[in-house]
């Protein structure tokens, strides 16, 4: 048998006068006195408890039998404390970021302590190793190590160290120990109460790769408890199970310390047969789709909409999920092959350079440099063609039409561009096939390109004499053994114009301008006129200012197209300027990780 990854666990000293006793009476009884009325003081003390006995040696099984009895009150705790730092606004006031450091920081003392005692009972019984006993420490430790992931997710905080590293360790042992699949009882699950270490490493794989840090409020710890029903669709299995990459596949690399990511992006040289997992999410893609048609939709899940105490989950979210996932979507268009250099640009704040074409970069904020203006070539002053941007705004608002189709003619010349700005570099791709929905773009030149499924691309192609930047989404990804990258693209617009938007209030002066795309009304279709925004902080129903060409107009968000995680689509209506704006808040921040929990205890 090959020899167990070392696990990470503290140094730990003999039992003496300030250890604490774990003899099961004197635990109950300790339990019994807790002051549970009072909080802050019962996370205080499992806290010091907990990280007392990981620093004592303990037999593996009386540890074991004290982390049992821990369990409920570190759960009552843990789950208490959320109230702090679930559905509250951000940035978080640092008393509710050390609150939710410090559950974080119980959650992990608790897989701490299971760790201590796998490593113990491997060493002291190697050959006769109680299968069933040690399947439910390692169950233990990567639930526990689990949560402090969903916790991480749910404050938009930065997962600890080594955190995904332990865990892929502790999957590595049950694999060696082959009881990766045993069933292992867990009375706080709410769906199904026995699940597999397979199981429950899937689920936390699965978490991780929905974007955590895009979601909504409250939307992580739905998806969360949701998994225990779903990781039994999904397979995990070593690589040379699978040879075909193209869909539905992630690699998930047990000796580092990173979350799993996509097959197709994977290298085939970075993905070691011994120490290379492949997760197959087509069965469960299957099962999304059947719930979309089978269930009736909660309806929006904006932020302010969603309901954090209802389990199910909308068809929106569900949506995003399946993008998440890397599936495959259906043809909907035939396709026509063809070989075409273009110009690409990724993400929104990338599109909205290239458009806009502002020449200073050193700025973060492009809107507070005055108006920017340059001349055109006019090649035929005859040319009429129908103004698509007069169907976007009503004529009680003359002369902004213009406004917009400068701002395109401005972005769109018949010129070559200038060089872009490192941070917001173009690239040429190749587009093999294309269709009425989409391209399929090709990019031979290694996985260099930064890409996402579920982000926004810039396309640049010339229509006539004139320049157009067609806006898609990425929605799925290939890469070939031969370093050729190829992206599935839906097109949402062939054309836009580069815009700011901010809150509309009585502080809305001191914030800054975000990036946005304005994509047209399409008639032919009966699309209406929309705007491409971050994933937060807008939500439906803002009302909000655009700036296009200093020209600043009052909207108001009225549906949401679609939410991939990583940009958000909204459609919008024009409202009276003469309204009073409304208070506004600023929902940027930074949060940072602080361990000195000695004056957050009295403040819970």
């Amino acid at each position: 048998m090959a020899k167990p990854p070392d696990i990470d666990i503290p140094e730990r000293s003999k039992v003496g006068k300030t250890s604490f006793d774990i003899r099961p009476k004197k635990v109950e009884q300790w339990l019994g006195d807790l002051p549970r009325a009072n909080l802050g003081e019962t996370a205080r003390l499992l806290y010091d408890t907990l990280l007392n006995v990981n620093q004592t040696i303990y037999a593996y099984q009386d540890r074991l039998r004290f982390l049992e009895s821990m369990r409920e009150p570190v759960q009552y705790v843990t789950e208490s404390l959320k109230k702090h730092f679930i559905g509250a606004s951000y940035p978080l006031p640092v008393k509710n970021q050390k609150i939710a450091a410090a559950t974080r920081e119980i959650q992990v003392t608790m897989a701490t302590g299971y760790k201590i005692a796998i490593s113990d009972m491997l060493v002291n019984t190697f050959l006769f190793t109680d299968k069933k006993l040690l399947a439910t420490l390692l169950h233990r430790a990567i639930t526990y190590y689990g949560r402090t992931l969903l916790t991480s997710y749910q404050i938009y905080a930065p997962c600890a160290p080594k955190v995904w590293l332990e865990l892929h360790k502790l999957y590595s042992i049950a694999e060696l120990r082959k009881i990766e699949n045993q069933p292992v009882a867990d009375y706080q699950r709410i769906y199904v109460e026995r699940a597999s270490i397979n199981a429950e490493y899937s689920r936390i794989l699965l978490l991780a790769l929905t974007s955590p840090y895009k979601l909504r409020q409250g939307e992580a710890s739905k998806i969360y408890f949701t998994l225990e029903r779903w990781t039994p669709h999904c397979q995990l299995s070593n690589i040379e199970h699978y040879r075909d990459r193209e869909r539905g596949y992630f690699a998930v690399m047990l000796n580092r310390d990173t979350p799993p990511r996509s097959l197709a992006m994977t290298m085939p040289e970075d993905c070691d047969p011994q120490q290379c997992r492949i997760l197959n999410t087509e069965s469960l893609a299957e099962l999304i789709r059947n719930e979309i048609q089978d269930t009736e939709d909660l309806g929006n899940t904006t932020i302010s909409s969603i309901e954090l105490s209802r389990p199910d989950l909308s068809h929106d979210l569900l949506r995003r999920l399946l993008v998440a996932w890397g599936v495959e979507t259906k043809r909907s268009f035939s396709r026509t092959h063809k070989q075409e250099k273009v110009e690409v640009g990724i993400g929104l704040s990338a599109i909205h350079k290239h458009i806009s074409r502002r020449k200073n970069n050193e700025r973060t904020d492009i809107y507070t440099n005055p108006a920017h203006f340059e001349s055109i070539i006019i090649e035929n002053i005859n040319e009429e063609k129908p103004d698509i941007w007069n169907m976007v705004y009503p004529t009680e608002l003359p002369g902004l039409a213009p406004l917009v189709e400068e701002e395109i003619n401005l972005a769109n010349p018949g010129d070559k561009d200038s060089p872009a700005s490192p941070a917001y570099q173009q690239g040429t791709w190749t587009i093999i096939n294309e269709s009425a929905g989409g391209y399929c773009l090709e990019y031979r030149k290694g996985n260099s390109a930064k890409v996402q499924v579920g982000e926004l691309i810039g396309i640049r192609r010339k229509s006539g004499s004139i320049w157009k930047w067609g806006i898609g989404a990425i929605r799925w990804i290939k890469f070939s053994s031969t370093r050729t990258l190829c992206l599935g693209v839906e097109m949402l617009n062939p054309n836009a114009a580069a815009v700011g938007i901010r809150s509309r209030g009585s502080h809305a002066k001191a914030l800054a301008w975000q990036r946005t795309l304005m994509l047209p009304e399409i008639p032919a279709i009966r699309q209406p006129a929309s705007l491409i925004t971050p994933p937060t902080p807008w939500r439906v129903g803002n009302q909000i200012m655009i700036n296009i060409l200093g020209k600043v107009l009052p909207v108001q968000l009225t549906s949401v197209t679609q939410c991939t995680g990583l940009f958000s689509q909204f459609q919008f209506n024009l409202i009276s300027p003469k309204h009073p704006e409304d208070d506004t808040q600023d929902v940027s921040g930074h949060w940072e990780l602080d361990k000195d929990f000695a004056k957050i205890w009295s403040v819970m």
